[in-house]
């Protein structure tokens, strides 16, 4: 497999404070790879420097090959590495269509923008309903919908996803989760942060577990989902259940 993303003994912070501490992982193209952990662990931490929001104290990080330290955000979307942030972050002022070709206004996008959005609605539905309608009229589901349909607008090479699931009921969960899996089988290679453990371990290739901003457990998420300090720390202790 060819190799998408590496992380080599990132150290990163804000301001005196180091958040992550010698943190390595990969990405290879073609898979979804998970950053699992509990809250304050550094996964957030990690996407924004991922994603050139903040800088890196040292290590290195390269994408398709190529260093990317001090990389502006914007370069790095041109680039095919778009992020879809924690919150969905969306104009509630904006309709559903006009959020969306914001997402494609990219150099790179910009020509095949009719094209992408034919694809997102043929993932999201539902936002083809609603494409007339305002984003802060939406539910939470498809406000995280339109979020991820902007990303894909992009044409991301690496989609990044920060808790996408969070504050969704569990049907809605489980059918976000499907649309990842179809975004990886056409062609998306996707990194994401996500507290749903038993979920996220289903759809994922693979996965690292981060405590205290390092990495503590990595491999295959089958195979993670079966480790009892995996189950005992996210299922419940001395659970003997799995996923």
């Amino acid at each position: 497999m060819t190799r998408l993303l590496e992380v080599n003994n990132l150290r990163a912070g804000y301001g005196l404070f180091t958040v992550l501490r010698d943190m390595s992982f990969h990405v290879d193209e073609g898979e979804i790879v998970a950053l699992v952990g509990s809250n304050g662990a550094g996964k957030t931490t990690c996407l924004r420097c991922i994603a050139g929001l903040i800088p890196s104290k040292s290590g290195t990080i390269s994408f398709a090959g190529l260093p990317h330290p001090g990389a502006r955000p914007h370069a790095l979307v041109e680039a095919g590495l778009v992020s879809v942030p924690e919150g969905r972050q969306l104009f509630p002022s904006m309709t559903v269509e006009d959020t969306l070709l914001v997402g494609g206004a990219t150099p790179r996008a910009r020509d095949k923008r009719t094209e992408s959005l034919k694809r997102v609605y043929s993932l999201f539905p539902k936002l083809m309903e609603r494409e007339h309608q305002l984003c802060g009229t939406l539910s939470g589901g498809e406000q995280q919908m339109v979020a991820i349909g902007r990303g894909l607008m992009a044409l991301p090479k690496l989609l990044v996803l920060d808790e996408p699931s969070l504050g969704l009921a569990p049907t809605i969960v489980k059918q976000l989760f499907q649309t990842i899996e179809q975004i990886r089988d056409h062609g998306v290679t996707v990194l994401l942060v996500e507290q749903n453990v038993r979920t996220v371990l289903r759809i994922a290739d693979r996965a690292y577990v981060i405590e205290n901003g390092g990495i503590e457990l990595s491999g295959r998420a089958q195979d993670l989902a079966s480790d009892q300090r995996v189950v005992d720390a996210y299922f419940g202790v001395g659970s003997k259940e799995s996923i």
